[in-house]
């Protein structure tokens, strides 16, 4: 009876800490680093093809947004409500946005460049702070932290550099995509091989004391 209950307080024990190894999935981080890499290793190979597809995605939804916002005026319309005129006029903004993207692209990269300057600016500034009030090891600190101060410098870099070439910012832009992505996966692999290591030595810890 003694040994029973025993053993089932290691197993218990064991299956405990098993769980507190596995805490912190390293699946999410690894298919995350692959994605970023993938996409990083897209944008330095292939900058002027990139600007191109985005302008044309971008172009694609105003146009399918605007679309939408027309819909929506009008079903609010035929309702006999006053509230029309604010879908309406978004509406026609996001027309006027997608056509231009068509019509004169190099307008809409400046504009994008300066929504995507301040995006990296906001974000980096957010993750800067994100280092200094996480309570994660040292390393994802240090990384988190680097991380938003290189991402915040070159938000000012593209917002503050008007002669900077776009094809240069999409370049920047992915080799940033690719150090996060391989930081990433290394960081993920790390930790599955932390896991793995916990769980082995605490099965065969486990198989001892029942012996």
């Amino acid at each position: 009876m003694d040994t029973l209950l025993k053993n089932e307080s290691n197993n218990s024990a064991m299956a405990s800490h098993c769980v507190l190894c596995t805490t912190g999935s390293w699946k999410l981080p690894l298919v995350v680093g692959i994605l970023a890499v993938l996409f990083g290793s897209l944008l330095l190979l292939f900058p002027d093809r990139s600007v191109e597809l985005i302008l044309a995605v971008f172009g694609f939804i105003a146009l399918v947004i605007g679309l939408l916002l027309f819909w929506s005026a009008c079903t609010i319309r035929r309702a006999g409500s006053a509230a029309f005129a604010a879908p309406l006029i978004l509406g026609i903004l996001a027309l006027v946005l997608g056509l231009v993207a068509f019509l004169n692209p190099d307008l809409i990269r400046a504009f994008l460049a300066v929504i995507f300057a301040l995006v990296c600016i906001i974000g980096g500034l957010g993750m800067l702070a994100a280092a200094f009030s996480s309570w994660a090891s040292m390393a994802r600190k240090v990384l988190m932290g680097g991380g938003g101060i290189i991402l915040a410098a070159l938000g000012v870099l593209i917002l503050f550099s008007p002669y900077l070439s776009a094809t240069l910012v999409v370049q920047l832009i992915g080799l940033f995509f690719l150090g996060a992505g391989l930081v990433s996966v290394i960081g993920s692999l790390l930790l599955w091989w932390r896991i793995r290591t916990c769980v082995i030595s605490e099965w065969e810890r486990y198989r001892q004391s029942g012996q």
